[in-house]
């Protein structure tokens, strides 16, 4: 009984390290958004001609993505070691031009950047490590990000985006950081630590068993 009684506990301290070490957020995930735009769930595709609506969409991509190399946005680079969450915003009519203005994006942890250039280039070299994996991505092309009369403001948690689209539409990635804990050094070694001396007294035990 006692020795099943030291299992239980030695298993039940491996199981607290392990919740200790997932605590926290799963992503930081779209909040909500002004009444003239919606989140939606990733869509299969996001090519020009598959996908169609009359407003700005947007939808979470990859999150807790820790970034082994510096990721280029707008503003420059998000630096090595930062662990982030992506989403995407497209707006895309069938046909002449429309404007979806003042649409406000809220996420649950600070905006670090966006990829809006003109050609896509940022969003396209970017899309094997951030992209939804069940979503179809086209390559970059003219006019698939921002041209001089869109834009954006970022304030915090919240994307203002300010969009004019003439076929083809509107595509944006916008990147934040994730609200997961990534754990301290000293608890991985704790966790090593405490396992290695588990497996020393089970040994042991057979040992003496035997």
């Amino acid at each position: 009984m006692n020795n099943r009684l030291l299992d239980m506990k030695h298993w039940l301290s491996v199981a607290a390290l392990g919740c200790l070490i997932g605590t926290g957020s799963l992503g930081a995930a779209l909040v909500s958004v002004t009444p003239d735009g919606e989140i939606i769930s990733a869509p299969s595709m996001v090519f020009n001609a598959g996908v169609i609506n009359d407003h700005q969409q947007g939808f979470n991509e990859k999150q807790n993505v820790l970034l082994l190399a510096p990721l280029a946005v707008d503003s420059g680079f998000i630096a090595p070691g930062t662990v982030v969450d992506s989403h995407m915003i497209f707006f895309n009519i069938v046909s002449g031009s429309a404007e979806d203005l003042g649409i406000e994006w809220t996420f649950d942890g600070p905006i670090l950047g966006v990829m809006s250039d003109q050609d896509g280039l940022l969003e396209g070299a970017s899309t094997a490590l951030l992209g939804n994996p069940a979503t179809l991505y086209p390559s970059p092309f003219d006019s698939r990000g921002f041209e001089s009369n869109d834009s954006y403001l970022i304030s915090g948690n919240v994307l203002t985006v300010n969009s004019h689209v003439t076929q083809p539409g509107d595509w944006i990635r916008v990147i934040t950081q994730s609200q997961i804990k990534v754990p301290e050094p000293t608890t991985y070694l704790l966790l090593i630590g405490f396992l290695a001396m588990v497996a020393v007294v089970q040994r042991k035990r057979r040992v003496t068993a035997s």
